[in-house]
């Protein structure tokens, strides 16, 4: 691992940083950007335009022998945060606790599938640093070159309708044709449509912005998502601690990095209070194109694409709309390519054939109606399954329904014999 960078602390500094008391991305990423600036100003001659401090303490703050506790308190860290930070600059101190994090991240990072990228490296995207929280450092597992593909943002609700799941499906499945990137956040409901339309042809990488350390892939039941993401050149990136396990308050702040990574970020389908909402908020924040999907004008589900359709969002009816307002993107009508392009758009245009006739046998097939004479605790579960809008195990559907395990094997077989119900690798699917 490089021991040394322009913000003058080696990677290890970063991470050691990182695992300190009360410390978090936007306090980290305040100290990257001081002292980034610090470096630039120093290579320009021009220390007078920073003002926290004058000429002699600029001098005096570029190394991490001289990093202060003053110029912590005054980058806004709390107190024991800063007094952390002076202990392992100055003497190489951590608590136990961080040891570990810090040993266990250096293992990790032994493996050549695994990478910290920090904001001046290369495969740092040079979007994600104009936004005004761009994270210090990223945990990245899987192939780092996908960071640098075009992309495109796609997010929705957790508890979507079939129809939003399956337009999602299309619509990353046509982007991922044109060799776009299709970013999301790795969850249930429009995040797995959007990841698994990007898989289906393997054209093009997907990324999954995890709201968790990469020792948590979750959640739990897209296991076998995340492992196809990084078996197909995807990659699984976070800008917590590895170990970090699932918290609420951490999945709103990662939304920030799926639009600062995209050029335009689409929410298929969204309720007035779904935090897709908050991901729509920072595209605009970050000045990216903000698409919207419209729904059923009776479903609560839409309510929130068509609240950002009314306050200016871009109505997207297919592909090319998402194509049309991102210059940056590849056109369909791209110019000359090598023979492997050609082959590769030859290929996407059949792919896209494909998902027209899988959009029309959608269209004319919906959901297998339940026979009168299924029993109420079958009609029960349907119920469920249809509120719940995504697969669901042995033991949620036991929950919801309040049902034993016996009587939930036999209303199943009955669903799955009328064909209403479909078990998929464990997870049964409304069909």
């Amino acid at each position: 691992m490089p021991t040394s960078n322009a913000s003058g602390l080696s990677k290890t500094d970063w991470l050691c940083l990182s695992f300190l008391s009360g410390i978090g991305p936007s306090r980290l990423s305040r100290l990257y950007t001081y002292l980034s600036q610090l470096d630039h100003h120093r290579a320009m001659d021009d220390a007078e335009s920073l003002p926290l401090f004058n000429n002699d303490e600029l001098n005096a703050h570029r190394s991490p022998e001289t990093i202060t506790y003053e110029l912590l308190i005054a980058l806004k860290w709390p107190e024991i945060t800063a007094r952390q930070a002076m202990d392992y600059f100055s003497n190489g101190v951590l608590t136990k606790d961080q040891e570990i994090k810090r040993d266990e991240s250096l293992i990790w990072l032994e493996d050549a599938n695994h990478h910290l990228v920090l904001q001046e490296d290369e495969h740092y995207p040079k979007a994600l640093k104009e936004i005004s929280v761009a994270p210090a450092f990223l945990y990245v597992e899987g192939n780092p070159d996908g960071l640098a593909l075009p992309k495109i943002g796609i997010v929705g609700a957790r508890k979507c309708s079939r129809y939003g799941r399956d337009v999602t499906f299309q619509f990353a499945e046509q982007l991922s044709a044109r060799g776009i990137c299709v970013v999301s956040g790795g969850a249930m409901g429009i995040d797995t449509a959007a990841h698994q339309g990007a898989l289906y042809h393997q054209i093009t990488p997907t990324i999954a912005v995890m709201g968790t350390g990469l020792f948590h892939r979750y959640p739990h039941h897209n296991r076998s998502m995340f492992e196809e993401i990084l078996e197909k050149g995807g990659a699984l990136i976070s800008e917590y601690p590895l170990s970090t396990s699932p918290r609420p308050h951490l999945f709103p702040p990662r939304n920030r990095i799926i639009s600062g990574l995209s050029l335009g970020v689409l929410v298929s389908e969204a309720s007035v209070k779904s935090g897709s909402l908050i991901s729509a908020s920072y595209a605009v924040q970050q000045n990216r194109e903000v698409f919207a999907l419209p729904g059923r004008l009776t479903d609560p589900k839409s309510e929130g694409c068509h609240q950002l359709l009314r306050q200016g969002a871009i109505l997207v009816r297919h592909v090319d709309d998402i194509l049309a307002e991102c210059s940056e993107l590849p056109s369909a009508s791209m110019e000359k390519q090598s023979s492997a392009d050609k082959k590769n758009k030859k290929s996407a245009s059949e792919n896209r054939n494909l998902t027209t006739k899988r959009a029309s046998t959608l269209a004319i097939n919906p959901l297998q109606a339940v026979p009168e004479s299924t029993s109420d605790n079958a009609k029960a579960v349907i119920v469920i399954m249809e509120q719940e809008a995504q697969p669901m195990d042995f033991d949620a559907l036991i929950r919801q329904s309040q049902m034993d395990a016996g009587l939930m094997m036999q209303v199943l077989m009955e669903l799955e014999l009328y064909g209403c119900v479909e078990n998929r690798e464990g997870l049964y699917c409304r069909c």
